[in-house]
């Protein structure tokens, strides 16, 4: 069975609704990703199209971070999205054995106990193990990719098109066109202090980027700088009965009350 959730733009045309996950196996066979159309989905009976159930989604993630917490402590562990974990296995490595022991005994938890396919990407520093995720650990059969520091040349330089570069958006992406950059390589070539003065601090923090080097820490606690927090979600349908509208506010305010505690930084990338 493969899976797809879906969100629409707009109530009353739900054939332009887009995609938000879809499984795997829909994504190979069919060519579907994130932000694909109703339209472009192949209408056959072993695809199922489903509702978000945000409630699910939270709880279960709530027993996802249990399981992190198994193997590194509170101080270690960093809740970059709702879905995805920074994990700093450094002081784990006596007890659980090298970092990629760590992730395959964390796969192989989460399996035994939920039957979830989990996927991890390991890197020298949080951007390398982001990259190495994103871009090469959801391809590989065991669902785990390396990058290091004296692989960024075939790795990160290689990533295509450039707005798959954590941090560089469509918005940053067509800024760094106007130079002439449209590649992760050529942007690792380009001055530091150009950018800078072009993109301020971003555009310094991107140079380094491209050469996959990232100091922050995950033990370092993440100061925000700004304390508002905000949800929101489209619909597919009009809500009338009192009790499915208040699930829904319950959900958004959950989502909102767990990046107010500080363990989600609110950040996109």
């Amino acid at each position: 069975m493969m899976m797809i959730k879906m969100d629409y733009s707009n109530e009353f045309n739900q054939d332009g609704g887009f995609v938000l996950a879809a499984s795997p196996r829909a994504k190979k066979e069919y060519g579907i990703k994130t932000s694909s159309r109703r339209y472009e989905i192949p209408r056959h009976s072993f695809i199922q199209i489903v509702e978000p159930q945000m409630t699910l989604y939270l709880r279960i993630n709530e027993i996802i971070i249990a399981i992190f917490l198994e193997f590194v402590s509170e101080n270690d562990l960093h809740l970059y999205s709702i879905d995805e974990s920074f994990l700093d296995v450094t002081a784990s490595h006596t007890l659980y054995g090298s970092t990629k022991e760590i992730a395959l005994k964390i796969q192989a938890t989460i399996w035994q106990r939920f039957r979830l396919v989990v996927t991890i990407g390991i890197g020298d520093n949080p951007l390398m193990a982001k990259l190495a995720l994103d871009n090469a650990a959801k391809k590989t059969p065991n669902g785990i990719a390396e990058w290091h520091y004296e692989m960024v040349s075939e790795t990160i330089w290689n990533i295509h098109p450039i707005t798959e570069m954590w941090d560089i958006g469509q918005l940053t992406a067509a800024n760094l066109y106007r130079l002439g950059i449209d590649s992760v390589y050529s942007l690792s070539t380009y001055s530091a202090q150009s950018l800078k003065r072009t993109h301020r601090i971003i555009g310094e923090q991107l140079f380094y980027y491209a050469h996959g080097i990232d100091q922050s820490i995950i033990a370092q606690n993440y100061i925000p700088l700004s304390n508002f927090f905000s949800k929101s979600q489209i619909l597919d349908r009009d809500y009338i009965d009192q009790y499915e509208i208040e699930v829904v506010i319950r959900e958004m305010a959950d989502q909102v009350a767990i990046k107010r505690s500080g363990l989600v930084d609110g950040h996109q990338g």
